[in-house]
């Protein structure tokens, strides 16, 4: 009907400005946590020290390594080893509650592009009936309440900024929330053709596709968190989501 049309304008309508504004927002917390890495370098991942010359960064692979084995050879760790080790210098490893934890922000992308398996549930009625009793409700109570995938992306950027979580869960939450802000390019570009007469098997083909990318994302998080390992594989994303979490 012209209502259900009207409200179904309304809610994407609704979901694109939060969306923009979740980019813009991560966008500042991104060069916040830029700040900490050198302008120069190619590698995301550092190590810093505290020295007699303050503040310095050096390539993890030849500073952390370098400042470990030395520690280890004189028998003690001095603070500025420890800095080091703390800084950038997680081994990627996720124990405990910690495996469950971090896999919890990945509902958020499963719930904003799950319209994008509308044709894949259509082929497949196992995987529709598995979605309307588990992605499905959390999708529909996301969009009837107004702003309130925006409040769970500021309470997962502002809230995992604490270096006292830990900060597997931390990159997590981080990541999971890149992944939703890669949805805003597919949305907006069939936002630009809404109303347009296009080919089916070009829409299928095209909403397929975020569908299978966000879905393999989300699933390769979840399985190496519940292993334990960092998901620190996802290219690009990976590598932002490191610089948004910072050196702690």
């Amino acid at each position: 009907s012209v209502d259900a049309l009207t409200m179904s304008s309304s809610s994407r309508s609704g979901r694109y400005g939060a969306t923009l504004v979740s980019f813009l927002i991560f966008m500042g917390l991104a060069c916040q946590g830029s700040a900490f890495v050198h302008p120069g370098s190619n590698n995301v991942l550092r190590s810093s020290y505290v020295g007699d010359a303050g503040f310095c960064l050096r390539p993890r692979s030849t500073m952390v390594g370098s400042r470990v084995r030395a520690a280890s050879r004189n028998g003690s760790r001095s603070g500025n080893d420890l800095m080091t080790m703390r800084m950038w210098g997680d081994d990627g490893e996720i124990v405990g509650q910690d495996r469950i934890k971090a896999c919890i922000p990945y509902l958020l992308p499963l719930a904003d592009g799950d319209h994008f398996g509308r044709y894949i549930y259509l082929n497949f009625p196992v995987l529709k009936a598995i979605d309307e009793v588990t992605i499905g409700p959390i999708a529909h109570f996301l969009e009837s309440v107004p702003f309130l995938s925006l409040i769970i992306f500021l309470v997962l950027s502002l809230g995992t900024r604490n270096s006292d979580m830990a900060r597997g869960v931390r990159f997590s939450a981080q990541q999971a929330i890149l992944i939703d802000i890669a949805l805003i390019f597919p949305e907006l570009i069939g936002s630009a053709f809404d109303g347009q007469p296009m080919p089916t098997v070009l829409m299928a083909s095209a909403s397929n596709f975020v569908w299978y990318f966000m879905v393999t994302c989300v699933l390769y998080s979840v399985v190496s968190n519940l292993q334990g390992k960092k998901p620190d594989q996802i290219p690009f994303i990976s590598n932002a989501a490191e610089m948004a979490v910072g050196p702690f």
